[in-house]
């Protein structure tokens, strides 16, 4: 009985998962609520090794039995001898004006071929790939892109056909345009993030460089163009840039992937300094450099008189041989080679497993993507951490730390950038990553540069003075802005500034505006608890010395001046006593506090008797004009640095009200912008009949062509040029108020 009731609960488990699986449509279906379909779901596949087969023999009952379904979204091939044919069946069900397209991506495929058929007035027949003419491509887009009929049969049949030299990979899918605009979207903000950053990277090496002459950061940046070359190749922007070079491409990415190698490999002899640490290492990586840029010229002038396979070969041996060299020189212990060890880590992890997405080995779709950029820019990234460490003429009998402190602050630095790298893969992996936490991610990479920078003059006997003069209160406020920007945490921080107003640092502005983010950044509470600063500058007057001092409170018990981590107090620590101040821990529990002192060069700021009447509300500054301006940015900056009262709207119909509700005593001082946001020459206009006598209205543009005479005739009091902020805008203002309390005419306005 058991036996017989085991065999009926066997076959309707199988007659259940049968139902399932033929329940499933194999086609794809476009309505409202499915806007993306992957070919990979619902298609099937069969390969034509003697790739002489036609369309027509393809649609014969005997091969299409032949055809096997499609088994993931991410359709891996590697090298595949003779054609891929892919069928899917499409049945659209679309609104009227919605429109369906297939998207296929298949970088560097010589042969991507789209038909259909039985289609009457309706057929798609598109050859493109980069061994044909890109004018055959339907769209001009790196990828594939081929509009679907929409109002046609209710089912009709798509065959892909691609060919290639190099393994097949492909994700297909049938979309929607806005679907489509969504995946253009994405793909353009990662490139854009990645470039970004390989720029950060180039302009720092070429810095290093000018500053040092050592020949090693002129290759890296060499190197890190080369990856930008090698990145646009492997998306399809090459041909693209250059539609009349066909095959281009191809010979583009042959060309940079060896050269690449090779200059990895001339970069390590610097970096190691082989000829005289590795002699013999030395004469293997020549022959490496050698070997790599010889055949890089034979596959740029014939690409198809070799295999692929030999090129992924060529660049993984190389890898492999600097590897073991990076071992052996740790083994040695050749100064910096811990560095140089996890930066050829990192390349090796990330190619290999490119590499085995590439030929089909691995399904791993963002990867294949991006994969190769990220893992070099990762790369580059450590190299540029150890080139703060690096013993060069820059840096000569300046370090005074030992190799243990290095170590500590550049596994630090790894494990930072490490988190903001895991938060952009994370977003990445989502249906719709969030635009914010990537920029936040990207501006946090941005930081890490910058700080680096900085460590770097910490041990440096140069201090940049930054003798600009500038107002405290306003370098606060920025530092905090700064703060928020890069905040990943929610923490809340509350800034106390009373007894710094009214002051104006006259050298060293930007350490000071850093040690107040650092404080932020470094101290913030990571609970729902507040992290409070107050600052405060006490003058002494016998000796005209002043000093800054900004205390920090609640700070936990488990930060310590003597902590063996680096950023944190200690970090702050060395911010401080670059300026010659001092850094202290006092109390204890929720009145334990962080307190530095600073001797600044500081003078107070008078208030004007023109910023005196903007704060009494007798003159209301208004400025007028889109937020995002950095020109209204930068003139609200100045009015504040100088003690004004003023206010920003964003539309002139917001003014109107305003100028109704007036007192008797209120003046209005309104400032008008133009430049690529604002068009102010055109807005007087909409207002000018409302302003009394005693109201000015002045014009601020970058525009050359603007002049004073114009702008007077157009009914404006005056007109201040963008390079006159500074120097020309308040006395204007000034004068404005002196003439109207006099009987002298104002300037009519007419408009």
């Amino acid at each position: 009985m058991i036996k017989h009731c085991s065999q009926a609960l066997i076959l309707l488990a199988i007659l259940l998962l049968t139902n399932t699986a033929y329940s499933a449509p194999m086609m794809a279906i476009l309505d409202e609520n499915n806007q993306r379909v992957n070919v990979g779901s619902v298609g099937s596949y069969y390969i034509d090794e003697t790739g002489s087969l036609t369309l027509r023999d393809l649609d014969s009952e005997q091969l299409r039995k032949r055809f096997i379904p499609l088994k993931g979204d991410f359709l891996q091939f590697g090298l595949t001898k003779g054609n891929v044919w892919i069928q899917v069946d499409i049945a659209p069900k679309l609104q009227p004006g919605q429109s369906a397209l297939l998207h296929i991506k298949a970088p560097r495929a010589q042969e991507v071929d789209v038909y259909t058929h039985n289609l009457p007035n309706s057929q798609v027949f598109a050859e493109m790939g980069d061994a044909r003419p890109y004018q055959n491509r339907p769209l001009a887009y790196p990828d594939y892109i081929i509009p679907l009929p929409v109002n046609t049969t209710p089912v009709y049949t798509v065959y892909i056909k691609v060919s290639s030299r190099i393994p097949i990979s492909l994700i297909i899918e049938v979309k929607t345009l806005s679907a489509l605009s969504n995946d253009i979207q994405k793909d353009s903000l990662i490139t854009g993030l990645l470039m970004g950053i390989l720029l950060i990277l180039i302009a720092s090496y070429l810095f290093f460089y000018l500053r040092t002459l050592h020949p090693m950061y002129l290759i890296g940046s060499f190197l890190l163009l080369g990856i930008a070359a090698l990145h646009f190749s492997l998306h399809g922007l090459i041909y693209q840039l250059f539609p009349m070079q066909m095959g281009l491409q191809e010979r583009v990415y042959n060309f940079f992937s060896l050269t690449s190698v090779a200059l990895i490999s001339w970069f390590t002899r610097y970096y190691l300094d082989t000829p005289t640490n590795l002699p013999r290492a030395n004469k293997l990586l020549f022959f490496v450099i050698v070997c790599n840029l010889a055949l890089a010229f034979i596959y740029t002038l014939a690409p198809q008189e070799l295999s692929i396979a030999l090129l992924s070969a060529s660049a993984a041996s190389t890898l492999l041989i600097l590897q073991g060299v990076a071992l052996y020189g740790v083994y040695l212990k050749i100064p910096y080679s811990q560095f140089y060890l996890v930066a050829r880590l990192v390349l090796l992890v990330g190619y290999s497993l490119w590499a085995l997405a590439i030929y089909g080995i691995l399904s791993l779709p963002f990867w294949y993507e991006w994969g190769l950029t990220i893992a070099i820019t990762l790369e580059a990234l450590v190299h540029f951490a150890g080139m703060i460490a690096r013993h060069t003429p820059m840096r000569t009998n300046t370090m005074k730390v030992d190799d243990s402190y290095r170590e500590e602050l550049f596994s630090e630095l790894a494990s930072k950038l490490k988190r903001q790298t895991n938060i952009i893969d994370h977003q990445y992996s989502l249906q719709e990553p969030s635009n914010d936490q990537l920029k936040r991610a990207y501006k946090n990479l941005s930081n890490l540069a910058e700080r680096i920078s900085i460590i770097q003059n910490l041990h440096s006997p140069q201090t940049n003075s930054s003798n600009r003069p500038a107002n405290l209160q306003l370098l606060i406020d920025e530092a905090t802005l700064n703060f928020y920007a890069l905040d990943q945490t929610d923490a809340e921080v509350e800034m106390q500034y009373e007894g710094t107003l009214n002051w104006e640092l006259l050298s060293h502005s930007q350490s000071i505006k850093h040690i107040y983010q650092a404080f932020m950044e470094e101290l913030k509470h990571h609970t729902d608890q507040t992290l409070h600063i107050n600052s405060t500058i006490e003058a002494n007057d016998r000796d005209g010395q002043r000093q800054l001092i900004i205390r920090a409170h609640p700070i936990p018990s488990t930060i310590s001046l003597e902590s063996d981590q680096y950023f944190g107090p200690r970090y702050l620590q060395e911010l401080v006593e670059k300026l010659e101040g001092t850094l202290s821990l006092t109390g204890d529990g929720r009145g334990r506090s962080l307190t530095c002192q600073i001797p600044v060069n500081a003078r107070p700021v008078e208030v004007s008797e023109l910023a005196r009447l903007t704060q009494s509300e007798d003159i209301t500054m208004l400025l007028i004009g889109h937020q995002d301006s950095e020109l209204l940015e930068r003139t609200g900056n100045f009015l504040l640095s100088r003690l004004f009262s003023a206010s920003h709207i964003d539309k002139v119909e917001e003014l109107h009200q305003r100028l109704i509700d007036r007192t008797e005593r209120e003046r209005f001082v309104i400032l008008l912008f133009e430049d690529q946001q604002n068009f102010g020459a055109s807005e007087l206009a909409g207002f000018a009949s409302v302003l009394h006598e005693r109201d000015s209205c002045f014009l601020i543009s970058n525009n050359v062509n603007m002049s004073q005479d114009y702008a007077s005739a157009l009914g404006f009091d005056g007109f201040v040029y963008s390079a006159q902020i500074e120097t020309k805008l308040l006395p204007d203002i000034e004068r404005a108020q002196r003439v109207s309390h006099t009987v002298l005419p104002r300037i009519k306005r007419t408009l």
